[in-house]
């Protein structure tokens, strides 16, 4: 398993937090006026029994089917589990998609052309507007091949009775698998969300899971001092976790987990990750002092055992409800997520198309944006732009830069995405932040002219805009920035205009 190693100077012999430990494994309420019953959504604690079965359910469909390509086509906690497993056991013929962006759509599409391909649509309350749309997408480029039985080439993994389902249902989906109703889409690493791309990646026959539960409790114990300590005295609570680039995908599980769990009435944990760049699978949790850029003291060092990663994921999962308890936040809701959607929806039904003309943008000069926002605890830099390594080799010095010189603590996500991990923190979470969202005009124009990405471009522009005036109804500074994705290090223009 993976190894632990806790600061000698942090004490974890606090009864209460080993006896509300304890209570979480009985499946009891620690926590104050939640909308619902915990329980509700506490079927993952039963760990061992959740995860064995749901593992044997998912290679006996695996071993059934032939196939070239899989495709896995969900959001948020639903595919992050399989994006983690992949960068753990890589596989060029396992694939992921997670966004409404039309150049990573394009992407996949390109690469499983006129090959044999299985779709497995990943979304527990069946509506989800990204899953949905990445499905009809597909879906129209099978009909215009002249294959009427599509259903033949899909799987379905959702809870019961959903709109999924019963679309699975009508069109005779190759497998439908209904999940557990009692078990939230970030706590579901251990259901079929994890388990069916963990036997894609891998395809070995099933072997039942042995698992250590008191070496899980002492571990969870060890992590919850840990992040304990790191957010005591600290009244906007932040959390410096360094995680090695060969895993950076799990720093990506971690903070959808810790920002949608914590991040509500006002008060969160805000999760900075930044990479450790070695080959070595380390996860490094600091406690940072104010806005200064010095690392003070490591708190925790987590040496992880990628074939144990499930149940890392379990401990993390145990740790952040500790976390909610500590701040007196009900973890397993997202209420002003609401926002975004709605927002979206309205978009959507006010507009047939919505252009780059369409796009407000910044009306101040960046420097002065950058100026009037400069004492405030973080930055969110929402990207809609391609996932390219322009971009993220570009974004690296622009973050380190604005950390370094101007004490910025930033948070980067490309969108969609981001709506399913971090905008529940942004909405709802601490307000001493601000957000900054850039788009890349041309490259949306390039796609609005093809009619088979009409929807795509359509929903992708909603989504960007019905989350940007969700934010600024919360009363967070927002602006929308248009640059050029192609440049080589498109942020050094922003740096330059920040220099001024």
């Amino acid at each position: 398993m993976s190894d632990y190693l806790l600061n000698s100077s942090i004490s974890i012999n606090d009864e209460e937090i080993l006896d509300d430990i304890n209570n979480i494994f009985q499946k009891k309420d620690i926590w104050t006026n939640g909308p619902f019953n915990p329980e509700e959504r506490l079927g993952w604690v039963d760990f061992e029994k959740v995860i064995n079965s749901s593992h044997e359910n998912c290679i006996s469909i695996l071993n059934k089917i032939e196939f070239e390509n899989i495709i896995f086509i969900g959001m948020g906690g639903s595919i992050q589990t399989g994006k983690v497993l992949k960068q753990m056991q890589p596989n060029k013929n396992i694939l992921f998609l997670d966004s409404t962006n039309p150049l990573e759509i394009k992407k996949v599409s390109d690469l499983i052309s006129n090959k044999k391909n299985i779709f497995i649509i990943m979304s527990k309350s069946g509506s989800t507007i990204e899953t949905n749309t990445i499905m009809d997408f597909f879906i129209n480029q099978m009909k215009k091949n002249n294959i009427k039985e599509f259903g033949e080439y899909f799987i379905a993994i959702t809870d019961r009775g959903t709109e999924l389902e019963l679309f699975a249902k009508k069109n005779k989906f190759l497998k439908i698998l209904t999940t557990e109703e009692n078990i939230g889409g970030r706590f579901s690493s251990s259901t079929s969300f994890g388990a069916m791309p963990f036997y894609a990646l891998k395809r070995s026959n099933f072997k039942e899971i042995n698992i250590n539960m008191e070496e899980i409790y002492q571990k969870s114990k060890s992590l919850t001092g840990a992040l304990f300590h790191g957010i005591k005295n600290d009244n906007f609570k932040k959390l410096n976790i360094k995680i090695s680039d060969n895993i950076s995908e799990m720093g990506t599980w971690l903070e959808q987990l810790i920002a949608e769990s914590s991040g509500k009435n006002n008060k969160g944990v805000t999760p900075v990750i930044s990479n450790l760049p070695d080959s070595k699978s380390i996860i490094e949790i600091f406690l940072e002092n104010g806005k200064s850029s010095d690392i003070n003291e490591k708190l925790i060092t987590i040496k992880l055992n990628k074939e144990n990663i499930f149940e890392d994921m379990f401990i993390w999962q145990i740790s952040t409800l500790m976390l909610c308890k500590e701040i007196n936040v009900f973890p397993f809701d997202e209420p002003d997520v609401k926002s975004s959607k709605l927002n979206t929806l309205n978009i959507l039904q006010s507009k047939k198309n919505i252009s780059a003309s369409d796009m407000p943008f910044a009306n101040q000069n960046i420097s002065e944006i950058f100026n009037n926002n400069s004492k405030k605890e973080v930055l969110y830099l929402n990207l809609f732009t391609e996932e390219s390594d322009n971009i993220k080799n570009s974004l690296k010095p622009f973050k380190k830069y604005l950390k370094l010189f101007k004490k910025i603590n930033c948070i980067s996500s490309f969108g969609p995405r981001y709506l399913h991990s971090i905008g529940q923190l942004q909405k709802g979470g601490p307000k001493k932040i601000w957000a900054l969202f850039f788009y890349d005009s041309e490259e949306n124009k390039s796609f609005e002219s093809k009619k088979e990405f009409d929807d795509i471009c359509t929903t992708f522009n909603s989504q960007m805009l019905g989350d940007y005036y969700a934010i600024k109804e919360k009363g967070v500074d927002a602006y929308l920035i248009n640059i050029n994705s192609k440049n080589i290090n498109p942020f050094d223009k922003i740096v330059e205009q920040i220099k001024e």
